[in-house]
């Protein structure tokens, strides 16, 4: 009994180190990530979520997209996408854009120069390379519905050099511990395997529909709710207007 108690006790303890092993990446609001680890993410039905990766190199692809003031009216805005490749250990930050994104005056100033910042919880430094993803001019990227966002991911990191892992355990097998075995006979010892805790990131299937006047509501709805109060006020009285 009390063999297994230890056991269990040596399983708890490599879980407890393996969930603290991880890299806590949050979003913005306005911030859609696109792409994590080379999985596409984007859903134009749901909103932008937060995600736990494992220490080591990581990548994620954002824009900002969000309603800002136009002439006299609120504005969809999207950006390009931003490619933010990092190297980071047991860190939680949140990725916003390098500058203020309200008005039609600061969307100018960000397409001259589109970046993004990594504001880190604790103060620390978060190693990352930061890079507007690059349009494929092969001439065979387009699709009828823009960009093929995945393909030219694909050509920059290897144009870098980065080989992006999409499953990786959050730890490396842990190697058998040996036990004395109390009560037994006089050195006698066991080996058992200590289970560890590994967190793989589950496929993820993402269909792009067409933008139907349904979901055209559905998106406008969706941006009001990551409005701020006074965003939602002016948005009101614009609608009334109309």
């Amino acid at each position: 009994m009390k063999f297994g108690k230890a056991v269990l006790l040596a399983g708890v303890m490599a879980a407890m180190g393996s969930a603290q092993a991880a890299v806590n990446v949050e979003f913005a609001t306005g911030v859609e990530s696109m792409f994590v680890n080379g999985e596409k993410k984007l859903n134009l039905l749901e909103s932008t979520e937060d995600v736990t990766l494992n220490n080591g190199l990581n990548q994620v692809v954002v824009r900002v997209s969000k309603l800002i003031e136009g002439q006299g009216q609120l504005e969809k805005y999207r950006s390009v996408p931003i490619v933010i490749t990092f190297e980071a250990q047991d860190q939680t930050f949140m990725i916003e854009p390098s500058m203020r994104l309200i008005n039609s005056v600061d969307q100018s100033n960000f397409d001259a120069n589109p970046s993004m910042k990594l504001v880190s919880k604790n103060g620390s430094k978060v190693n990352a390379k930061i890079d507007v993803l690059p349009k494929d001019i092969s001439g065979d990227s387009s699709t009828i519905f823009g960009r093929d966002y995945k393909k030219e991911l694909a050509l920059y990191n290897r144009s870098q050099g980065y080989a992006i892992a999409t499953h990786t355990p959050v730890t490396a097998p842990v190697e058998p511990k040996t036990f004395q075995v109390i009560g037994g006979a006089p050195n006698e010892v066991v080996t058992a395997p200590v289970p560890v805790a590994t967190a793989v990131a589950a496929p993820v299937v993402v269909q792009q529909p067409a933008v139907s006047g349904n979901n055209a509501m559905i998106l406008m709805q969706a941006d009001f709710l990551r409005m701020s109060e006074a965003q939602r006020q002016a948005f009101l009285k614009w609608a009334k207007q109309q």
